[in-house]
């Protein structure tokens, strides 16, 4: 990670430190999650006669791309394209168990049972491969083998899969042999433009390196990173809740401010490689893998260009304007 972070960031190379009111700096973070334990989840396949499949799971799709990636992992234990496999959206009337979309869990969690689902409909698709007639390991197209069994476009298979990483509850002292299933790991670094007159932030950069295991679809996988980057760098930078006597005085987007457009620098995504054996083809949770080390990341950078060092969110200009003056009114160290 932090080899992926030096490389990216081109850190062994000069660096502009800014000049009159504006300084540059540059900072890196890396960061280490749990994921969410113990857990259950639940997957059900459906298989019909035109050789289509519908897949029900109650992972919910936020736009971090569960549905495409549930279709490949069904897909690719029956071998049929991903675009015949509709995933059918939660509702407790019709969909299975899940404990809830959170956590980073769904790929690794859902994506098993998704597996184990789909791979026992395989099993009862060789099945009637078996009671037809057909030779072992024969590649015959779904809808064809249930034409012969029912003689019409007709009849269906039906696969169950559930999931359950193993856990050990913590001891009095606060430890287990088996805490989480897998641990997200993630990497940011940061270029900034501190106006030391105002204490204005500008992030020029922003990079993420991230350990996802083997990411199943790099493309989702990179959006997802930078989505998560941005609604960190939000929170890192302008969003903060008011309250008096316990409401909330800015509940809205005129007095809550989120990043704009124009506040969100270019974004560079990486996947180190790294395979989770324990996970769905190799894969593991990435929605908050693109979260944690942003806001270090650019506090360190912050302190890298004007030398204050701040421990709370946001860093807005109040903030860093409050930290310099406060720097400026301190006897020096060696005094």
């Amino acid at each position: 990670m932090l080899d992926g972070l030096a490389d990216r960031m081109n850190w062994s190379a000069p660096f502009d430190r800014g000049r009159g009111t504006v300084r540059r700096g540059r900072g890196i973070a890396i960061g280490i999650k749990a994921s969410v334990s113990p857990t259950t989840s639940v997957a059900i396949v459906y298989l019909f006669a035109d050789g289509s499949c519908n897949l029900y799971c109650g992972t919910v799709d936020m736009g971090q791309g569960a549905v495409t990636v549930m279709a490949q992992i069904a897909g690719e234990v029956l071998n049929i394209p991903a675009e015949r496999v509709k995933v059918v959206h939660p509702d407790t009337d019709v969909t299975p168990y899940d404990m809830a979309t959170l956590g980073s869990r769904s790929t690794y969690h859902m994506g098993h049972a998704v597996r184990l689902a789909a791979e026992d409909a395989r099993i009862k698709v060789q099945a009637l491969a078996r009671e037809v007639g057909l030779p072992e390991g024969s590649q015959v197209p779904l809808a064809e083998l249930f034409q012969k069994k029912y003689k019409m476009q007709a009849g269906n298979i039906v696969g169950v899969g559930h999931y359950i990483p193993s856990y050990v509850p913590p001891d009095a002292s606060g430890l287990t042999p088996q805490a989480t299933p897998f641990w997200m790991i993630g990497g940011a670094g940061a270029e900034v433009e501190v106006d030391v007159e105002t204490g204005h932030v500008v992030v020029t950069r922003l990079v993420n390196v991230a350990d996802v295991g083997r990411p199943l679809n790099p493309r989702i996988v990179a959006t997802q990173l930078s989505g998560a980057a941005i609604m960190q760098l939000g929170i890192t930078l302008f969003e903060k809740m008011h309250h008096d006597n316990g409401q909330v005085t800015n509940a809205s987007l005129a007095d809550y401010k989120i990043p704009g457009i124009f506040d969100i620098p270019p974004i560079e995504n990486e996947t180190v490689e790294a395979i989770q054996h324990s996970g769905p083809f190799g894969a593991k949770g990435a929605g908050e893998t693109g979260t944690f080390s942003v806001s270090p990341a650019i506090a360190n950078a912050i302190h890298d260009a004007v030398g204050v060092r701040i421990t709370e969110l946001p860093l807005n200009p109040e903030a860093v304007f409050r930290a310099l003056r406060a720097k400026q009114n301190q006897p020096l160290e060696d005094e």
